[in-house]
């Protein structure tokens, strides 16, 4: 454990603004301090999220329940810290990643007084979109530390007191934890407070470090329990961990294990088997095992392919169908059309006749359905009626006539799912001899990364897609099932040729379409810095030098924090 820096002597006495140029750091060659720079961004920022200088304190308090590891690594630190400041009329306030108050100590009556007049409590939201320029909520948006001396706060309300905050980046994931601050009624913070935030930051890291690698090992102890026996394929995934034995490696494409770490965020998560159809094409059944006390993490069995009864898909065929009645239905965008004319095919490689009830009506036609009957009994050929939903109920009336007595060459009716329909429409499919119900893309995560897989690899033969690509594919409700998934490939694949680059990140997705399942379970803060992130780059139209100057941080910062947000 690092040891806690000790409080110097005179810590709170007040100090001349020469001394303070070991906060302020160096000028630059206009003679513009650095920290003026970023306060005067800050700022800004605050103007821009609606905070006007004379708004109170937030009032109603935030659930910070969360940040219980955060104050539980913290506490011994804090408590420590306390032992050296007593006296000094000084205060440490701890907040979260969020910027939410976690804990607040206080050491002198003046401070304590003027904290309580400020709405100082745990669950108050400190960030800049709340309450502007501070040493709790700033050091969030810069990824670093800084000092707000009174004069330098947004509100009106908090220019009685100086503040040096610290932010605490975990060491394993490169996260941000929280942000240490200490403040004083003072014109100017003590300079000796940056040296001494900076010791208690340090030792709150090491804390965390700590407790990350005990959740580590317990998930390797896990992945090495289960895979003790090397005939069967098993993975572990954890946040920012990832294990595979060589049965699960051979197994497990990038894009899998981004299905798998889909799974294994999953807060309802519980021991489990599910179907899984992997990007190979092989199918399996995945034993789910979340890690005890653990968030996000889970151990996975695989069971043997040859043990595994292949499961029948609307597509497979192994012998032409029988002339009978076949209702194929399910969501637009399903391939319901594809299946229909794939089974009419089944037939023979004779014509099929096809009428489109949507094409007929949008170009001023009324279907006829008699003729259409009459013309495929008469030629003996398939007969396909795509959108039978749409028809009126005399056309219904007589489909459903024709369906009992037919027994010529196929009659296949399309339709939406059974229960969108309307009564006549629902008649009519349960007098069908065959039923075909595609289920929607939503529907079918099991196999989603196999299908957005064959379907880029169809668009760019040999473009792959990258797990987090794959997590953020999962994660999406797909309203336009297949052909939305289409569309949103042919821009991925796009996007990822613009760059060389022959796998597709979630970077390369629409906008709407980059939340993986670690995004989707970030904090309001974090998602709100995630679109910030995200619009930048497309108006740097992918450039990543260009989307650092526009969100004023360095290029390296902006990578760290695409990577601990997921994109």
């Amino acid at each position: 454990m690092r040891s806690t820096v000790a409080a110097p002597p005179g810590l709170a006495s007040s100090v001349t603004c020469v001394t303070l140029v070991c906060i302020n750091l160096l000028t630059d060659a206009a003679g513009t301090s650095p920290r003026r720079a970023v306060i005067d961004h800050s700022w800004r920022r605050s103007a821009l999220s609606g905070v006007h200088p004379d708004d109170p304190t937030p009032t109603a308090l935030v659930d910070i329940a969360a940040a219980d590891p955060l104050l539980d690594a913290a506490r011994p630190v804090l408590d420590d810290a306390a032992a050296r400041l007593v006296d000094t009329d000084m205060s440490l306030l701890l907040v979260d990643h969020e910027c939410r108050m976690v804990s607040r100590v206080a050491f002198g009556t003046a401070i304590e007084r003027k904290l309580d007049e400020l709405g100082a409590a745990p669950g108050v939201p400190f960030g800049e979109d709340t309450v502007g320029t501070t040493a709790l909520g700033t050091p969030a948006e810069i990824r670093g530390g800084i000092a707000v001396n009174s004069s330098e706060h947004y509100l009106e309300r908090f220019k009685t007191i100086s503040c040096f905050g610290q932010p605490i980046i975990h060491p394993a994931t490169r996260r941000l934890a929280g942000i240490v601050c200490m403040s004083e009624t003072a014109e100017h913070i003590n300079p000796l407070a940056v040296p001494f935030i900076n010791g208690v930051v340090a030792d709150i890291a090491d804390r965390l470090l700590d407790r990350s690698r005990a959740q580590q090992r317990r998930v390797l102890d896990a992945f090495q329990r289960a895979a003790a026996r090397r005939d069967i394929a098993v993975a572990a995934i954890g946040d920012d961990l990832q294990l595979t034995n060589a049965p699960a490696a051979e197994l497990l494409s990038p894009a899998d294990i981004g299905a798998l770490r889909g799974l294994a965020t999953d807060p309802g998560l519980r021991a489990m088997v599910v179907p899984l159809t992997l990007v190979s094409g092989i199918e399996v059944e995945v034993g789910v095992e979340p890690v005890a006390g653990i968030g996000g993490a889970a151990l996975f069995r695989f069971r043997p392919a040859a043990h595994i009864s292949p499961r029948p898909t609307p597509t497979a065929r192994t012998a032409p169908a029988a002339a009978t009645t076949i209702a194929v239905t399910g969501e637009p965008g399903t391939g319901r059309t594809t299946e229909a004319h794939a089974l009419a095919a089944d037939h023979g490689p004779g014509p099929t006749l096809i009428v489109d009830v949507a094409d007929d009506l949008i170009c001023g036609r009324e279907p006829d359905i008699v003729a259409s009957i009459t013309r495929a009994r008469s030629g003996r050929v398939p007969l396909v009626i795509d959108g039978v939903d749409l028809l009126d109920d005399r056309s219904i009336a007589l489909l459903t006539k024709a369906a009992t007595t037919w027994s010529e060459c196929p009659l296949i009716v399309v339709s939406a799912p059974r229960e969108h329909v309307a009564a006549g429409v629902a008649a009519l499919i349960g007098r069908c001899g065959r039923r075909v119900d595609l289920p929607a893309l939503r529907q079918r995560s099991s196999d989603l990364a196999a299908t957005a897989s064959a379907v880029l690899d169809r668009i760019e033969p040999g473009m792959t897609l990258s797990g987090n690509a794959t997590d953020a594919l999962l994660c999406q409700d797909w309203p336009g099932n297949l052909a939305e998934l289409d569309a949103v490939l042919r821009q991925a694949a796009e996007a990822c040729a613009a760059r060389a680059a022959r796998v597709v990140e979630p970077a390369d997705l629409p906008p709407g379409y980059r939340t993986t399942s670690r995004a989707a379970h970030l904090s309001g803060r974090e998602q709100a810095e995630r679109v910030a992130i995200i619009d930048a780059l497309d108006h740097a139209g992918g450039n990543k030098v260009h989307a650092a100057r526009e969100l004023g941080i360095s290029r390296t910062t902006l990578y760290a924090r695409m990577r601990s947000l997921g994109i």
